[in-house]
C-alpha cells in the first residue's frame, strides 16, 4: 500500500488526533505514554510547544509503530525536514504554508494544511492535498461540508461532545487538545492531579467509546 494512503487510512482508524501541546516537556512525553495506554493510536505534538523535536522523537523511540506520531502547528515547509528526522509521519498546520504538500510528498509523509472556509478549502484541493484541517471547527458546520470530497478533519474547539456529530457527519477524524490530554501541559510543575482525578477518565471514556464504534462498524 502507498505510504500516504496507509497514513491515512490509519488516521481514520484512530478516530481522534491527540494534540500535545505546552511548555512542559517531560509532562508532555508521559501525556503522550498515558493516552497511548489508553487506546491513542496517533498523537501530534506542536512546533510552538518547548522542545518539541524532541519529544517527537522520545515518543517514536517509546512507543510502538502502531501509534502515528506527527507535527502540529507547521507554518514553515523548512521546518519539515526536522520533523521527519525526529520521527513524524504527518504535519498539520493551522494554514496552508507555500509548498507544504510538495515537501511533506519529498519525505514521504502526509501533510494537512489548514483551511478557514470554503475558498480556502478549493485551494488545497486544486493543490493536491489529500486531507484537509478545518481550523478553527467552531468556523465550519456540518452542512457546509454535505458535498465536500476531500477528507476532513475538524481541529480547534472539539470536544467529549461535538466529537460524535463530527464523526458521524462523516469526518475523517478529529483533532483534540486540552479537552482529551488536559489542561496541564503548560505547568512547570510534574504534579499531575489534575489530569489522574478529573480529566484522565474524560480521556478513557472517548477512547472506550471509539473502540466501541469500531467493534460494531
Amino acid at each position: 500500500m502507498n505510504p500516504l494512503i496507509s497514513i491515512k487510512k490509519r488516521l481514520k482508524d484512530a478516530g481522534v488526533i491527540a494534540i500535545l501541546r505546552g511548555q512542559n516537556p517531560s509532562k508532555i512525553f508521559e501525556r503522550g505514554i498515558a493516552l497511548a495506554n489508553l487506546g491513542c493510536t496517533a498523537i501530534e505534538v506542536t512546533l510552538d510547544s518547548k522542545e518539541p523535536l524532541r519529544t517527537i522523537q522520545r515518543l517514536r523511540t517509546a512507543l510502538p509503530e502502531s501509534v502515528l506520531i506527527g507535527a502540529g502547528t507547521v507554518l514553515d515547509r523548512g521546518q519539515i525536514e526536522n520533523c521527519v528526522e525526529a520521527g513524524a509521519m504527518f504535519a498539520l498546520s493551522p494554514k496552508f504554508p507555500e509548498g507544504m504538500i510538495e515537501e511533506c510528498l519529498s519525505y514521504g509523509i502526509l501533510a494537512i494544511p489548514g483551511v478557514r472556509n470554503m475558498t480556502e478549502l478549493q485551494v488545497a484541493l486544486d493543490a493536491g492535498a489529500e486531507v484537509v484541517k478545518l481550523f478553527p471547527s467552531t468556523e465550519w458546520t456540518i452542512e457546509q461540508l454535505e458535498d465536500v470530497e476531500i477528507s476532513w478533519i475538524p481541529v480547534g474547539g472539539v470536544d467529549q461532545n461535538s466529537i460524535w456529530p463530527w464523526l458521524d457527519a462523516g469526518a475523517w477524524c478529529v483533532g483534540m487538545g486540552t479537552n482529551l490530554c488536559g489542561s496541564d501541559l503548560s505547568r512547570l510543575e510534574n504534579d499531575t492531579m489534575d489530569w489522574a482525578e478529573n480529566e484522565a477518565q474524560r480521556a478513557r471514556d472517548i477512547f472506550m467509546e471509539l473502540q466501541r464504534r469500531r467493534n460494531v462498524a
